[in-house]
């Protein structure tokens, strides 16, 4: 694992995590320079994470997402997909993702209880929680199950006390799986303002009661569960691995030389291809050139 933080910038591609260990993905040459200066000055980390958790341990098994909407798990299957694979859901992005059994998980799995196989007689996941509790008891017996990952959301529609339900739920599934001697992590995308009808700050400290860790965004808890599970590489697929970058290179190089000559002067294999513009560069000749075609 690197010691060292590492800042990456994959310009004109959107990361899909902020962090994973100690690799950050910025969004911009700006984001890449503020990120690199607030790991020089301050604890980078813990300002987003909060107290570093290095002494819990790593999840040995797989992620369940449970939610209410489409909308949350549609945003946690967007991030988590990069990292995570295989991941399966009920409501995929690509078709090979799809879920064959909805009332059945697979290795890594985001349910999206909001969809008509599961609300066609019975009130909407956001104001009732009786699926989600039961799915919830289902996920966390899989011995197999490391983390379950949750969506809250608050306001109108919404059940008038969600964490008086699911915060218990969550205490018994955690203490059931510290008995059997496994480590369970419940995360919560709670989605909502203090100045709801059920007061978001209350719900928080009822899951934190509970021993879930709660997230105000879905991108914060994407992160967290990439970098936990990125601990257990026979569960995560989490692209190259930095021994790859200790084999021999092989280098093409295309036009300008320079870049040759400092290949070759570092032992590697290259093959310089002498390349120039048509019409040497000349705009004019060049556009009575492609009339030409």
């Amino acid at each position: 694992r690197i010691k060292k933080p590492v800042v990456v910038d994959f310009i004109g591609y959107p990361p899909a995590a902020r962090r994973i260990a100690n690799i950050h993905f910025a969004t911009g040459l700006q984001d890449t320079a503020s990120i690199a200066v607030d790991l020089a000055n301050s604890d980078y980390r813990e300002a987003i994470f909060g107290t570093p958790q290095e002494d819990a341990p790593g999840p040995t098994g797989y992620l369940r997402g449970i939610f209410s909407g489409g909308t949350l798990a549609y945003e946690a299957l967007l991030g988590l997909q990069s990292f995570v694979s295989p991941i399966y859901s009920n409501a995929p992005i690509y078709e090979y993702q799809r879920l064959t059994d909805v009332w059945e998980s697979h290795e890594h799995t985001l349910v999206d209880m909001g969809e008509d196989e599961f609300t066609q007689g019975r009130l909407h996941p956001m104001m009732d929680n009786d699926l989600r509790l039961r799915r919830l008891a289902q996920e966390a017996a899989d011995p197999e199950v490391s983390l379950i990952m949750m969506d809250v959301v608050l306001g109108t529609g919404a059940h008038d006390n969600p964490a008086a339900e699911l915060g218990p739920a969550i205490m018994v599934v955690k203490e059931s799986s510290r008995k059997q001697g496994r480590y369970l992590e419940i995360l919560i995308i709670i989605v909502g303002t203090e100045e709801d009808s059920q007061a978001m700050l209350e719900q928080e400290e009822i899951f934190k009661a509970a021993g879930a860790l709660v997230f105000r965004s879905t991108i914060d808890a994407v992160d967290y569960a990439v970098q936990r599970l990125a601990h257990e590489s026979s569960t995560s697929s989490l692209g190259i691995e930095l021994e790859e970058f200790k084999k021999p290179l092989s280098v093409i190089n295309v036009g300008l030389e320079i870049f040759y000559d400092s290949m070759k002067s570092q032992d590697a294999s290259v093959v310089q291809v002498d390349w120039r513009p048509p019409a040497g560069g000349n705009e004019k000749l060049m556009a009575l050139l492609a009339k030409m075609k």
